[in-house]
C-alpha cells in the first residue's frame, strides 16, 4: 500500500514536471497549443476600445509628436514661415488649428516655443497686421487694445486651448510683441506680407 502510494506520488510529480517544461518551451517557441489559446484569449476577453472625442485629438497628437520630435534634433528660437492648413503652430509641438483655416490660409505665421517667455521682435519693412490667437486661461491684459475679430479658431494643447482671436496694426519699423502667457504663449499670425524678406523677427535677450 505505502509503496503504490510513493508510486502514485513519483507519477504525479513527474507530470507536474513534464508539464512545467513544456509550458516554457510552448511560451518560448510559441509552439501548439500556445498560440491557440492566446487567439482564443484575445477573442474573448479583449474589447475593442472605443475613443473619445478628446482620446482622439491626443492620439491625433502623439502621433504628430513623434514625427516633430523625430525631425528635428534642435528647434529654432523663432521662424517665419508661410502658414498652410494643418501646420504645427509651434516650433516645439504637434499642436494645429482645427477650426476656420481657410480664414488663415493666406497668412504667415511666426512660430516660437510653446512655452516661450521672451519677448519677440519684429523689425518691418512694411505696415503689418498682427493676429494673435488667444487662450482664456492666460493672461490677455496686453491686448486690451486689440480689435477682436468675428471668428474662432481652435488650437487644442495640453495646457490651454486657443480660441478668440484679436488683432492689431503696426506702422513700419521696429515692433516688440509679448509672447503671451503664462500658461502658453499664444499663436502670432501676420496679415499684408507678400515675402518672407518683408520683416526680421528674433527673440529679445
Amino acid at each position: 500500500m505505502i509503496n503504490n502510494k510513493k508510486k502514485s506520488y513519483f507519477i504525479f510529480s513527474l507530470l507536474i514536471i513534464i508539464f512545467y517544461f513544456f509550458g516554457m518551451i510552448s511560451h518560448k517557441y510559441k509552439l501548439p497549443p500556445y498560440t491557440q489559446i492566446k487567439f482564443v484569449y484575445k477573442k474573448i476577453f479583449t474589447k475593442t476600445k472605443n475613443l473619445t472625442f478628446e482620446e482622439k485629438i491626443l492620439e491625433q497628437y502623439n502621433i504628430k509628436r513623434e514625427k516633430l520630435l523625430s525631425s528635428h534634433e534642435m528647434f529654432p528660437a523663432v521662424k517665419l514661415v508661410k502658414y498652410s492648413p494643418g501646420m504645427n503652430i509651434w516650433v516645439d509641438r504637434g499642436y494645429y488649428n482645427r477650426k476656420n483655416d481657410d480664414k488663415i490660409n493666406n497668412l504667415y505665421l511666426i512660430k516660437h516655443h510653446r512655452h516661450n517667455h521672451k519677448d519677440i521682435i519684429i523689425n518691418s519693412k512694411k505696415k503689418i497686421n498682427i493676429i494673435r490667437v488667444l487662450c482664456m486661461l492666460n493672461d490677455n491684459s496686453n491686448y486690451n487694445d486689440w480689435k477682436k475679430l468675428n471668428y474662432n479658431l481652435l488650437i487644442i494643447g495640453e495646457s490651454c486651448i486657443h480660441e478668440d482671436i484679436v488683432s492689431k496694426e503696426y506702422e513700419k519699423g521696429s515692433i516688440i510683441i509679448p509672447p503671451g502667457g503664462s500658461v502658453s504663449s499664444d499663436p502670432i499670425f501676420i496679415n499684408n506680407l507678400n515675402h518672407l524678406n518683408e520683416i526680421e523677427i528674433k527673440i529679445k535677450n
